[in-house]
C-alpha cells in the first residue's frame, strides 16, 4: 500500500495543477453525493454560521470545502515530489510575518523566549512545515499531531513532514516533550479548533457553544509564552500566503481560546473564499447533543460567562435552534408552559419555535418563551410539502410534545438530526431519533400530565425547576364584580355541566349578588348552549360573548374576570394560567391529569364520592356547591 501512495503521489506532483484540482473536485462530488448525512451535517454548520447569506452561497462554499479537503489531504505527500524551485512558491510569507518571526532568531530581541502557535484546519495547514526551509536560524519548531494508524504509512507521512526541520510529536505521548520545548525556549503548535469533547472547556465559536481545547492556553501561561494565531491562507491550488496574528495572554488560558476561535470566525466570515478555506466537513458545533444531556448546560469547566464578558453580551446568544410541536388542545399547550419555561431557562442559547395551531399564535406571542411560532398549514395535499420545505432552515432538536404518527411525520420531514418524543408502552414510534419510553410502571392517572412531560425532559438532561406562576396580563384590570362563564368544551359532551344547572347558577347568583356581570364565554360551536344559558335575562347583567372573542380577546376578557365558573375545557387552564381564580366542574373526567397547575386559586368540584381520578356523571355537583365556590373566590363588597 506505501509502494502504490508513493507512486500515486509521485504522478500527482507530475500532473499538471489544472488536472490534480479537477481530480479533488470530483471526489467532493463523489463524497456529496453518498455521503448525505456529512452533507447535510456540514451545510447545517454553514447554515448557522452565515445565517444571512443564500442558500446557492452555502451550497458554494460547501463544494469548494469539500474539494479542499482533498487538496489537503494530498499536499503534503504530494510536495515530497515538488522541485525546490516548486516548493519555494508554496508558501508566500509576507514583509509583516517575517519581522515577527525574526524577532525569535538568535541575537534578536526575543531570542529564547518561548512561542506557542495555534494552527487550524485550513486547506494549506501542512505547508506550514516548509517554515525552517525559509528561516533556517528559526528556533525548534515542534507540532503536535495525531498518528496515522496505519505504522508504515505514518512513519513515511512524518518522515516527509519532518524532511525539513519541523520535529513532530505524537499526541499520544508528547506532550511531556511539547512542555520541554517551551522550558527550552522552543516553539510547539496545535491544533486548537477540533471538538474537545467531555475533555474540553465550554465557549462559544461563531455565536454558537462548542467544547474547546485549554492546552494552548496551559502551555502559554505555564511558561508565560507568546502565543500566534498562524493563517495558511490559501491563495491558489497548492499554495498560500502565512500571517499571524498575536493572541494576547489574558487572566487565563480560556482567553486565549476564546480569542483565538474570535480571530478564526473573523476569518472564515470575510468572504466565500475565506469560508472555503476551513474543514467544515468535522462538526464543530457538535456539543451537548446527547439525549441525556440536551436540555442543560455543562456544569464542569463552562466558560460561558467569560465568553460572554469577552464579546459583551449581557447572555448567550440564540443561535442553536429547538423546535417544539405543540399538542393540539388549548389546554395541553397550557400545560406545556411549565416545560417550556424550564428549557428556556435551562438553555438561554436555544433559539426556541413553537409549531401548532394558528389559533395559537396570539397566545404563545403572550406567554414570551418561543422566538418564533409556526402556524400549521391547511389540510390538504401540500401539508407535508410545508414540512419537507423547513429542511433548508435546519433544526437542531425538534421537541414533540404531541403522540401522533402525524406529528412524527412532520419532523422527520424536516430531516432535523434529534427527534425526541415520548413512547408509550406497547406503542411504537420509528421516526424518532431520541425516544423517552415511559416506564409502564407509572400510572397516568396517577399523575398529572405535565409532571408526564417533566419526567421525558428531566430524562433529556433538564435540571432547572418548573416555574408554575401565572402570566399576568398587566394592561388588563381585574372587574372586581365580574364572573366569567365557560359552559361549553371543545370535545366530550359528558364533560358539559347540564344547562340547566348553569342557569340555576346564574339565578342564584343575580339573587345574592345583584351587583354582578356576568360573561359567556365558548367557541362559535358552543353558541347554542350559551343562548340556552342566558336566556331571558337582560344582556347588560348576563352578556354572550361565545364565538366573539379571539384567543388574543379572549385571554384579556378571562383577566379580568374576578373568578371564572367553568367544565373541564381549555378555558381552565387558559383562566388558570392568566392568574384568575377558576371554580371548574368535573364529573367523569380526571382532575389529577388533566386539573388547574398554575399556583393561583382554585376549586375542584367533583360529584358526592367521585374518586380523584374522576369516572361519575357531572350532574350529580350541585348548583349550591357551585356557588359557594364562586363566592368564595369573589370579593366581599364592590
Amino acid at each position: 500500500m506505501l509502494i502504490l501512495l508513493k507512486v500515486f503521489c509521485r504522478l500527482l506532483a507530475a500532473l499538471p495543477v489544472g488536472v490534480v484540482s479537477l481530480l479533488c473536485r470530483f471526489m467532493a462530488l463523489l463524497l456529496a453525493l453518498f455521503m448525505a448525512d456529512r452533507r447535510r451535517t456540514t451545510m447545517r454548520s454553514l447554515h448557522h454560521a452565515f445565517p444571512d447569506r443564500t442558500e446557492a452561497w452555502r451550497r458554494g462554499v460547501f463544494r469548494q470545502s469539500c474539494a479542499r479537503m482533498f487538496e489537503m489531504g494530498l499536499f503534503r505527500s504530494t510536495a515530497s515530489y515538488f522541485s525546490s524551485q516548486r516548493l519555494d512558491e508554496v508558501l508566500e510569507i509576507p514583509d509583516t510575518a517575517t519581522a515577527l518571526m525574526t524577532q525569535y532568531a538568535p541575537g534578536q530581541a526575543k531570542y529564547g523566549k518561548p512561542f506557542v502557535v495555534l494552527m487550524p484546519h485550513m486547506t494549506m495547514a501542512e505547508a506550514a512545515t516548509l517554515l525552517p526551509r525559509h528561516f533556517p536560524e528559526f528556533p525548534q519548531l515542534n507540532a503536535i499531531f495525531r498518528p496515522l494508524n496505519q505504522p508504515k504509512i505514518n512513519a513515511w507521512v512524518m518522515a516527509e513532514r519532518e524532511r525539513y526541520g519541523v520535529k513532530l510529536l505524537s499526541r499520544k505521548n508528547g506532550y511531556n516533550q511539547a512542555m520541554a520545548a517551551l522550558r527550552n525556549g522552543e516553539a510547539v503548535g496545535l491544533l486548537f479548533d477540533q471538538d474537545a469533547s467531555k475533555k474540553g472547556t465550554t465557549i462559544t465559536f461563531m455565536d454558537r457553544i462548542i467544547s474547546a481545547t485549554d492546552l494552548p492556553g496551559l502551555m502559554a501561561h505555564r511558561f508565560q509564552a507568546d502565543v500566534f494565531l498562524m493563517l495558511t491562507e490559501r491563495t491558489g491550488f497548492w499554495k498560500a500566503k502565512l500571517t499571524l496574528q498575536e493572541i494576547p495572554l489574558g487572566a487565563s488560558p480560556t482567553e486565549i481560546s476564546v480569542r483565538a476561535h474570535d480571530a478564526l470566525a473573523a476569518y472564515l466570515r470575510r468572504d466565500a473564499n475565506s469560508a472555503a478555506d476551513w474543514l467544515w466537513l468535522h462538526d464543530r458545533w457538535n456539543h451537548y447533543y446527547s439525549r441525556h444531556k440536551r436540555f442543560r448546560l455543562p456544569q464542569k469547566r463552562n466558560q460561558l460567562e467569560l465568553s460572554n464578558r469577552i464579546h459583551g453580551y449581557a447572555t448567550l446568544p440564540r443561535q442553536t435552534r429547538l423546535w417544539v410541536r405543540l399538542p393540539n388542545w388549548l389546554g395541553d399547550v397550557v400545560m406545556a408552559l411549565p416545560i417550556l419555561r424550564a428549557i428556556r431557562a435551562a438553555r438561554p442559547d436555544f433559539e426556541m419555535t413553537l409549531i401548532g395551531k394558528a389559533a395559537f399564535q396570539p397566545l404563545v406571542e403572550r406567554l414570551g418563551v418561543a422566538d418564533h411560532f409556526v402556524p400549521l398549514p391547511e389540510r390538504g395535499r401540500g401539508y407535508f410539502k410545508t414540512f419537507y420545505a423547513k429542511r433548508r432552515e435546519y433544526p437542531d432538536t425538534y421537541l414533540l410534545l404531541t403522540n401522533s404518527f402525524r406529528g412524527d411525520l412532520e419532523a422527520w420531514l424536516t430531516r432535523c438530526q434529534q427527534r425526541i418524543g415520548m413512547v408509550r408502552p406497547g406503542k411504537r414510534r420509528p421516526l424518532l431519533t431520541d425516544p423517552y419510553h415511559l416506564s409502564s410502571e407509572v400510572d397516568e392517572t396517577q399523575v398529572h400530565q405535565t409532571a408526564v412531560w417533566e419526567r421525558m425532559v428531566r430524562y433529556c438532561g433538564l435540571d432547572t425547576e418548573l416555574d408554575h406562576t401565572p402570566v399576568v396580563v398587566e394592561q388588563v384590570a381585574t372587574v372586581a364584580n365580574r364572573i366569567g362563564l365557560i359552559c361549553g368544551t371543545e370535545n366530550s359532551p359528558e364533560k358539559r355541566w347540564p344547562v340547566a344547572h348553569w342557569r340555576a347558577l346564574l339565578q342564584q347568583l343575580i339573587a345574592v349578588r345583584p351587583d354582578v356581570e356576568i360573561v359567556l364565554y365558548g367557541t362559535v360551536a358552543d353558541r347554542s348552549i350559551t343562548d340556552s344559558v342566558c336566556e331571558g335575562w337582560a344582556p347588560k347583567q348576563v352578556r354572550n360573548r361565545a364565538g366573539e372573542t379571539n384567543l388574543a380577546e379572549f385571554c384579556d376578557e378571562l383577566s379580568a374576570c374576578a373568578v371564572v365558573a367553568c367544565n373541564d375545557t381549555g378555558g381552565m387552564h387558559l383562566a388558570n394560567m392568566l392568574g384568575t381564580p377558576v371554580v371548574a366542574v368535573f364529573g367523569p373526567t380526571n382532575p389529577v391529569r388533566t386539573g388547574p397547575i398554575f399556583t393561583t386559586p382554585h376549586s375542584i368540584l367533583q360529584p358526592e364520592g367521585c374518586p380523584l381520578t374522576g369516572g361519575m356523571d357531572i350532574e350529580h355537583v350541585s348548583v349550591d356547591r357551585c356557588l359557594a365556590a364562586v363566592l368564595e373566590h369573589l370579593p366581599k363588597t364592590v
